[in-house]
């Protein structure tokens, strides 16, 4: 049975001249300033408010009624989430303010994207920054009858762009030019396709240097992938001088703060830097090197259907863009950079054979 109710009452303050609904209701205190100073209207505000209050008391809170926050804490706490995940929905939330999840819609998207987003952010961006937490959370709120069905977000269109990519001799002057640390995770990319973060989560547990393959754990698509490490990144990871931890490391050897899901925007200053030395197209991204090495795998195999399961994407669609996209001829460079035979050519005549100022 719903507990004593007193009831709500209007209330006009003598220092302000404001009105206060104040109370209690099924055990619930109740102090707050009416939306309105008009008396009738406040009255009548009270009114709604304790019945929403009885009625919730008597079955439950209505679906959508529950505050957007509780929906947030819900999905954070359901399963193991990133401290990027965690960073990014705190944005969401000071951007979307004190909403119930019937309030959650296109408009607040919108608000939310314009509080957190520049204005000349690309569709992924947005697409990945803000409509794709808050879809997730709605429907984990939706799943556990929190709100009646979850709300469809407009997803804007990405226009196609180039797709960059590095030649051989380009690559062999970016890992020449690189510093210590960068170079082992521009080597680790171009010998296997890894996204930043996944290079960047890899722990020496899950390296095999005897069969030659990693472990990737913690993927875009949610299931374990297996990397072939080619020749020459094997020999790379054996020198180094740890054995335990992390893969990918700082230049003072000191594991990231904060290696999950991160995309190498802690290095970005190194990245630009090591673009600069070795006269590399400053555009060039570092998941480029993942564009980089799948080109260079299909034009070895010629097999998209290896492609994609090697490189873990999840139709053959999304590999198309790399068909032909590597010109002919650079088969045997492909092949001498994989066996680590590009880099030691390099160090052994020098530095100036790539056109890379010391």
């Amino acid at each position: 049975m719903p507990r004593k109710s007193e009831g709500l009452r209007v209330v006009r303050r003598t220092d302000t001249g404001s009105l206060t609904i104040e109370g209690t209701v099924a055990g619930e205190r109740i102090r707050r300033r009416a939306s309105s100073n008009n008396y009738r209207l406040a009255k009548e505000e009270a009114a709604t408010l304790e019945a929403e209050i009885l009625r919730s008391e008597w079955h439950g809170p209505r679906r959508g009624a529950r505050p957007f926050a509780e929906a947030v804490s819900l999905y954070l706490d359901a399963d193991q989430r990133s401290p990027g995940t965690h960073r990014r929905l705190q944005l969401i939330l000071e951007a979307a303010g004190d909403v119930k999840l019937a309030q959650v819609n296109q408009q607040l998207l919108n608000r939310i994207a314009k509080a957190v987003l520049a204005p000349d952010a690309a569709p992924a961006t947005l697409k990945r920054g803000i409509i794709t937490p808050v879809r997730a959370v709605m429907s984990l709120a939706f799943k556990n009858g929190w709100c009646d069905q979850p709300p469809y977000f407009v997803i804007p269109k990405e226009r196609p762009g180039r797709t960059n990519y590095l030649l051989p001799d380009d690559a062999t002057r970016l890992v020449l030019a690189s510093r210590p640390s960068m170079r082992m995770l521009v080597e680790f990319v171009l010998g296997t396709g890894a996204r930043m973060a996944e290079a960047l989560e890899l722990d020496w547990n899950d390296i095999d240097l005897q069969g030659a393959r990693a472990t990737f754990w913690r993927t875009k698509g949610g299931k374990r992938r297996i990397a072939h490490l080619p020749p020459g990144l094997v020999a790379s990871l054996a020198n180094l001088p740890y054995r335990e931890g992390a893969v990918i490391r700082r230049p003072d050897r000191r594991e990231y703060a904060d290696r999950d899901r991160l995309g190498g925007g802690q290095m970005k200053t190194a990245w630009r830097l090591t673009k600069a030395r070795a006269n590399i197209d400053p555009d060039l991204t570092q998941h480029d090197l993942r564009h980089t090495w799948a080109s260079w795998h299909y034009a070895l195999y010629r097999d998209p259907l290896r492609l994609k399961l090697e490189g873990g994407w999840v139709s053959l669609d999304q590999v198309e863009r790399y068909v032909h996209l590597m010109p002919q001829g650079h088969e045997a460079a492909i092949e001498a950079f994989w066996r680590g035979d590009a880099i030691r050519a390099v160090v052994d005549t020098g530095p100036q054979a790539v056109g890379v100022s010391c």
